[in-house]
């Protein structure tokens, strides 16, 4: 028999015990409100000194990933191993694209989950379930008081304890839409961030909208060739164009392209 408690793990995981070598998906259960139930799934690495924290709005899919290789791994190496399980190409192409990890003098390992560099988590660490379905959208989380609390409790604090770290990528509008919905006191947790001097960036989903991350990638000066080849696309062009912005003005920062071509070009944007 391995125990587990899910306390060691969870910010509301109470009393809750399983056996890691018998359980069922009723055991994974932490809490339940109506029809609303949040899945014991604590996905996430932990790096001793990140630069780059990449946040997700909570587990879905890769939720039944880490049930499946608990049944012959620690809970820590199965919390490891199934975060942003099949998407790391897509989220290293977005990271690479316009030279994010480059300014951060990060390397792109092949697992993200084993850089040092950087801390994989979500807003919600455990899968939030409305109905049996996965729910990603921000009026969900800020209906649920337990997956609420978690954001306001175990995303800040894991991020507070990490002092290393200088930029918090949100994946997704959902993800975007909570940390500004959701309120640390008398701020956003948006603002909470920003005020302990940590940079936030919003990045297209890796799993959503393929067309965002195409026009994301984009450099500017191609926008209106592949807009030519793709009006279709154009319902997408806003929010990636506003992502893309506040990306390369960052880069403009930190590369401290001041006055320079480039930066008139970003300006133009």
């Amino acid at each position: 028999m391995r125990p587990v408690r899910l306390a060691d793990y969870c910010c509301q995981g109470g009393d809750g015990v399983f056996d890691q070598d018998h359980f069922t998906d009723a055991d994974l259960i932490i809490s339940k409100e109506g029809t609303r139930e949040l899945i014991f799934s604590p996905l996430g690495n932990t790096p001793r000194a990140p630069k780059l924290a990449l946040v997700g709005i909570t587990p879905g899919a890769q939720s039944k990933k880490f049930s499946d290789l608990m049944e012959i791994n620690s809970v820590e190496l199965a919390a490891k191993k199934a975060t942003f399980a099949g998407a790391q190409k897509t989220i290293k192409a977005l990271l690479n694209a316009h030279g994010f990890l480059r300014a951060l003098n990060i390397g792109c390992s092949e697992d993200l989950n084993d850089s040092d560099d950087i801390f994989t988590t979500s807003l919600v660490k455990c899968c939030l379930k409305v109905d049996g379905s996965y729910k990603y959208a921000a009026p969900d989380i800020a209906a649920s008081r337990v997956a609420s609390y978690c954001v306001l409790n175990r995303f800040i604090g894991d991020i507070e304890r990490l002092s290393t770290l200088t930029h918090v990528v949100i994946f997704g509008e959902p993800g975007w839409q909570a940390i500004n919905l959701l309120r640390k006191e008398d701020q956003s947790i948006k603002r909470h961030l920003e005020s302990r001097g940590l940079t936030v960036l919003n990045l297209p989903h890796f799993a959503q909208n393929y067309q965002q991350r195409a026009i994301y990638q984009l450099d500017p000066t191609g926008d209106e060739i592949y807009f030519r080849a793709k009006p279709s696309h154009g319902a997408y062009a806003a929010k990636a164009a506003e992502m893309r912005r506040r990306m390369l003005d960052e880069l403009r920062r930190l590369n401290g392209l001041k006055g320079s071509a480039t930066d008139r070009l970003f300006h133009n944007i």
